[in-house]
């Protein structure tokens, strides 16, 4: 499926249906084959983002069954020796709207259990990270805990979204973050 949003959920089996049938409105849903994790297609973000954080201030319980949701911007298709490169390569544009701050890099990695060294690609993503900001001469920092950016890789088996998470939209949208 082409995806462009990924929503976690609370433990439970049976909250996924009842989250599936509540998004079905905004776009095309399904559960991805990895637990509490569904992937969907969905036109307009904001008002999907929106609609979770109205319902969530109503006590809608569908809403509350949302752990997290990450969008995706770009959609990779990789194999795991390519995903470092890939990766190095979907975030010049998300490196040229970054403003001079704090970022960190957070790749969720879901199926290819003990093929994807998360930590070293999430290393030598942000180095390269860096090489681009200076290069346009910006000037940034890292922050693990309460970033101005997190640039967010999300795996589900041999598909990356990439995204740029802005400090913003995380205060605005509690449930968009990373783990």
């Amino acid at each position: 499926m082409d995806w462009n949003v990924i929503v976690t959920l609370k433990p439970g089996a049976a909250r996924r249906y009842e989250v599936l049938g509540a998004l079905a409105r905004f776009g095309r849903f399904r559960a991805s084959g990895f637990p509490e994790v569904c992937m969907g297609r969905v036109e307009d973000l904001d008002a999907l983002l929106e609609s979770i954080r109205d319902a969530r201030a109503a006590g809608k319980r569908w809403a509350e069954r949302i752990a997290r949701v990450i969008p995706a911007e770009k959609l990779l298709a990789f194999s795991p020796e390519q995903l470092e490169d890939l990766l190095k390569e979907a975030i010049a544009p998300l490196v040229a709207r970054m403003s001079d701050g704090s970022f960190c890099v957070r790749l969720e990695r879901r199926g290819l259990g003990g093929k994807l060294p998360s930590a070293d690609i999430e290393r030598a993503v942000a180095e390269h990270a860096y090489a681009l900001a200076a290069a346009q001469g910006k000037s940034l920092r890292t922050d693990f805990a309460d970033p101005d950016f997190i640039i967010a890789a999300e795996t589900l088996g041999e598909q990356c979204g990439v995204a740029l998470l802005t400090r913003a939209v995380r205060e605005r949208y509690a449930f968009v973050q990373t783990r």
